[in-house]
């Protein structure tokens, strides 16, 4: 196969990875290391810290140096240039009176006209470039400047006295319009003289521009990681010279009881098939599953791939000690866990559960484990890039979604010789766990049963689980990356 480029169609690059964006990552190193193909992120969300966050996966290892990334806002701002221009400087004026302050890191600055009126309120980043400059006129805001990570000005928001944004002018980083946002459409695109030369009706068109201007004439292939942004580009119409690839990363349906409701992320894509090329799922069972619902033929199932740890033996677990990674969100059902742990630690005191991840229910989680007396039993450990370790020195690794395209993060864990208590749910879980093996299984919300067999597990003896940890390791055989390598290898050359 010759070597082509491979776009993997994205929204952004946080802070905080989702499960999409990791897996995608996932999937682009075992590109660079297997296959003769050039991976390139694409997102299309205005975020500032966009190259930051790409730069800090880099650097920690979560996504290969030669895999590339293009922000639409970027591109048209040429923000990465830069690099090599000096910041925007503010100059102190003497008719302004100033008030400073140092908050969370950040130094703001107030600026007040003769009258004592507030008319500038800047706020510098730590190092003491500029991040963003509020404007006010009699007390109402009425004007926003932000500043890239350069320094150099990346975009005015016009605000409403709500607060409200209805207009933003972007700039290019030696200060021309380049893009030109209403609130709800028109996108207007300027010229290198900052001249309207395109006028395009909202945000898919602004998005189908962008791709146009990034993919060249050659045929490649685009991958859509995010199904509900960019797959309707795709339907019908063909406008651009690529093979295109669906990608589900959770389940079809999204009513988990009776799956009688359409996951609205591939709604698109299950009306109309056959405007893709292929669209990949990530377990057979779901393959089966949106085969003998819909009659789709061009299904391919290819699991997530991942890395078997070498160093089992040098791991050592701590005693009782259970782990948790995931996203803080209601679907996540981590108040099960804590409830489960509740149950736990009335057989087994100083069981603990160390919690991975950030997200909206974050508070009320830590209030329910007040109110379950677990202050010395759960500990909220947040986001991290890496969590190899973290696996390796658990004894089990617990999940309480309700559904789910694959479950990553069970197979990291398996992996690492962590063995996995968890729901049995669609999908993922039921093929990767089998029971009293590498973990177990329970029927979804049976939180005493779930308890039971935690104690069952933390009872046992060392060689006991050791065993487990060893059919752990060897359950994830069947997903590394030379075998999913493969899976993608044959169904890139018979698209390219």
């Amino acid at each position: 196969m010759s070597r082509k480029k491979v776009y993997f169609l994205h929204s952004n690059i946080g802070q905080q990875l989702t499960g999409v964006e990791k897996s995608a990552m996932k999937r682009g190193n075992m590109f660079v290391k297997y296959l003769e193909v050039e991976p390139v992120f694409v997102t299309v969300n205005k975020n500032t810290n966009i190259h930051t966050n790409w730069e800090r996966y880099i650097a920690n290892g979560i996504v290969d140096k030669n895999i590339s990334m293009i922000n639409l806002f970027e591109y048209f701002q040429r923000s990465e240039e830069g690099k090599e221009l000096p910041p925007f400087q503010i100059k102190r004026e003497q008719a302004y009176g100033y008030e400073n302050e140092t908050s969370n890191g950040k130094f703001h600055v107030r600026m007040f006209d003769t009258n004592n009126n507030l008319v500038k309120y800047i706020i510098y980043r730590s190092n003491n470039q500029l991040d963003y400059i509020n404007y006010f006129d009699s007390g109402k805001k009425i004007v926003r400047d932000r500043f890239n990570r350069f320094g150099q000005l990346s975009h005015t928001e016009y605000l409403r006295q709500d607060n409200t944004v209805y207009m933003t002018e972007y700039f290019d980083v030696y200060g021309k319009r380049v893009i030109t946002k209403y609130e709800d459409g028109p996108y207007l695109i300027s010229d290198e003289n900052s001249v309207f030369k395109a006028v395009l009706p909202d945000e898919q068109a602004l998005i189908l521009y962008f791709l146009k201007k990034i993919i060249d004439q050659e045929e490649h292939v685009v991958i859509i990681d995010r199904n509900k942004r960019y797959s309707s580009l795709f339907i019908e119409n063909k406008q651009l010279n690529v093979k295109t690839i669906s990608v589900f990363h959770s389940t079809f349906f999204s009513n988990t009881t009776f799956r009688s409701k359409v996951n609205k992320n591939y709604k698109e894509v299950l009306n109309s098939p056959y405007s893709f090329d292929n669209i990949v799922v990530l377990t057979n069972n779901q393959k089966r599953d949106i085969e003998k619902q819909y009659g789709i033929q061009n299904l391919t199932a290819i699991p997530h791939p991942c890395l078997l740890v070498d160093t089992l033996s040098e791991k050592k677990p701590t005693v009782n000690k259970l782990v948790s990674v995931s996203r803080l969100a209601p679907e996540k059902n981590i108040d099960h866990l804590l409830e489960i742990i509740a149950i736990v630690k009335k057989h087994i005191p100083d069981v603990l559960l160390e919690i991975y991840g950030g997200g909206k229910e974050q508070q009320q989680l830590k209030k329910l484990a007040q109110r379950l007396e677990l202050k010395d039993n759960v500990k909220f450990n947040g986001y991290v890039d890496k969590v190899e370790d973290v696996y390796a020195s658990s004894e089990l690794f617990l999940f309480a979604g309700q559904a789910e395209g694959f479950t990553m993060s069970v197979l990291e864990s398996l992996a690492c010789g962590c063995p996995v208590g968890s729901y049995n749910v669609r999908y993922g879980v039921d093929e990767m766990i089998q029971e009293d093996e590498n973990g177990f299984l329970v029927t979804f919300g049976d939180k005493e049963k779930f308890a039971e067999k935690i104690v069952a597990y933390l009872n046992k003896s060392n060689d006991e689980k050791n065993t487990y940890r060893q059919k752990a390791i060897h359950s994830a055989t069947d997903y590394t990356e030379d075998k999913v390598a493969n899976k993608w290898k044959e169904l890139l050359n018979n698209l390219i």
